[in-house]
C-alpha cells in the first residue's frame, strides 16, 4: 500500500487525473440524486467494460511512443465476426475466433511498422479504411444479428450488485495487462522503445518484439471491446463504433499517458475512462444534445493536456535550476581548493 502511495504521489499527471475523476464524480453526485445509486453504478461500469477496453489498448500503443487509428474499425470487425457465427458454432468458439483475427491484425500492423520503420499513424489509416470494408463485406452491408439472446441476458447479469460478467472479465484483463506491463522484461520494453527509442536501440533491445506485443495487445483490446458490445446489444454493423477512436483517445490522455510515449500506466487508463463515463452518464441526466456531450469531452481533454504541457515545463524548468545549482556548487568548490592551494 504504501509503494502504492509513493508511486501516485511521484507521478503528478496521475494524480492529477485521480483528482479531476473525483471532482468530476463528486459534482454529479451532488447535483443528480441518484448518481450515487448502485444502478448507476452498474452502468457505468457497463460502460467501463468497453470504453476502458479501447482506452487501455491506445494507452499501451501511445506508451510505446505510436498511436493506432484502426481501434474501431478492428472492435466493430470483430463485432460483426462474432455475432455472426454466435448462432451457428456457439459464442465460445465465435469468440475465439474473433479474437484471434483482432489480435492477428495487431500483430500484423505491428510487424509491418517495426520491419519497415515506419510510424504507425501511416499504417493505422490505410487499415482503419480495410478492416472497415471488410467488415462490410462480412456482414453483407446489413445489420448482423442475434436470433438466441440468452447469451446477451447472461453477460449483463448484475454479480454483486455492481457487476456483470462482461465487466468482471474486463477488470481481470485490466489486471492481467497491468502485471505485464510492470514486471515482465517485456512489458519495460515497450515503455524502453516509447521513451527514448534511439537510446533503447542502442542499448540492444529489439524494436520488432515490444512493437509487436503493443499492437497484438491494442488488437485484442479492440476485438474484446467490440465483441462485448456486439453480444450485449445481438447486433453489430460494418459502420459501427466508429466513436470509440475519440472516447478511448480521451480516457487514455485523462488517465496521463504521455503523448511523448514512454509514460502512463494501466491505472491511469482505468482512471481515465471511469472519468469520461462519469462525465458522460452524468451529461444524460441534463438530456443535452449530442455535440453538446461532445464539447464537454472535448474541454476535459484539453484540461487535460494543458496540465501536463505545464507540468513538463515545469519539470524541465526545475531541472534546469538544479543543473545550474550543482554547476555553481562545483564551481565554488574548485574555486575554494584553488584558493587554498594558494595560500600553501
Amino acid at each position: 500500500m504504501e509503494n502504492f502511495i509513493k508511486k501516485i504521489t511521484k507521478d503528478v499527471d496521475l494524480s492529477f487525473a485521480i483528482l479531476l475523476s473525483f471532482c468530476v464524480y463528486v459534482f454529479f453526485a451532488i447535483n443528480i440524486e441518484v448518481f450515487f445509486s448502485h444502478n448507476i453504478s452498474f452502468a457505468i461500469l457497463e460502460r467501463f467494460a468497453v470504453l476502458g477496453l479501447v482506452g487501455l489498448a491506445l494507452t499501451i500503443c501511445i506508451i510505446a511512443g505510436e498511436i493506432d487509428l484502426s481501434i474501431g474499425s478492428n472492435a466493430a470487425l470483430c463485432a460483426v465476426i462474432v455475432v455472426k457465427l454466435t448462432d451457428p458454432l456457439g459464442a465460445p468458439l465465435a469468440m475465439l475466433i474473433g479474437l484471434s483475427v483482432s489480435t492477428l491484425i495487431g500483430v500484423t500492423q505491428g510487424f509491418v511498422i517495426a520491419f519497415i520503420r515506419i510510424r504507425a499513424i501511416v499504417i493505422t489509416v490505410g487499415t482503419l479504411m480495410l478492416l472497415r470494408g471488410v467488415a462490410l463485406l462480412i456482414a453483407e452491408e446489413k445489420t448482423v444479428m442475434l436470433t438466441d439472446f440468452r447469451v446477451p441476458d447472461f453477460i449483463t447479469t448484475k454479480v454483486l450488485m455492481y457487476f456483470s460478467p462482461a465487466s468482471l472479465t474486463v477488470i481481470f484483463i485490466f489486471i492481467c495487462v497491468g502485471i505485464f506491463m510492470r514486471y515482465t522484461k517485456y512489458g519495460r520494453e515497450i515503455y524502453a522503445i516509447g521513451g527514448a527509442r534511439k537510446e533503447a536501440l542502442t542499448a540492444g533491445i529489439p524494436l520488432r518484439r515490444p512493437m509487436i506485443i503493443a499492437f497484438a495487445l491494442s488488437g485484442f483490446c479492440a476485438g474484446f471491446a467490440g465483441t462485448v458490445i456486439g453480444l450485449k446489444s445481438g447486433t453489430a454493423q460494418g459502420l459501427g463504433l466508429q466513436y470509440l477512436l475519440l472516447a478511448g483517445t480521451v480516457a487514455a490522455f485523462v488517465g496521463g499517458v504521455s503523448i511523448l510515449g514512454g509514460k502512463g500506466g494501466v491505472l491511469g487508463a482505468a482512471i481515465g475512462a471511469l472519468t469520461v463515463n462519469f462525465l458522460n452518464t452524468g451529461l444524460v441526466f441534463y438530456a443535452l444534445q449530442v455535440h453538446f456531450v461532445q464539447l464537454f469531452t472535448s474541454v476535459l481533454l484539453v484540461i487535460v493536456i494543458v496540465f501536463q504541457t505545464m507540468s513538463r515545463v515545469f519539470d524541465s524548468r526545475q531541472a534546469r535550476k538544479g543543473l545550474l545549482a550543482t554547476i555553481d556548487e562545483r564551481k565554488t568548490s574548485l574555486l575554494e581548493k584553488k584558493r587554498s592551494a594558494l595560500g600553501r
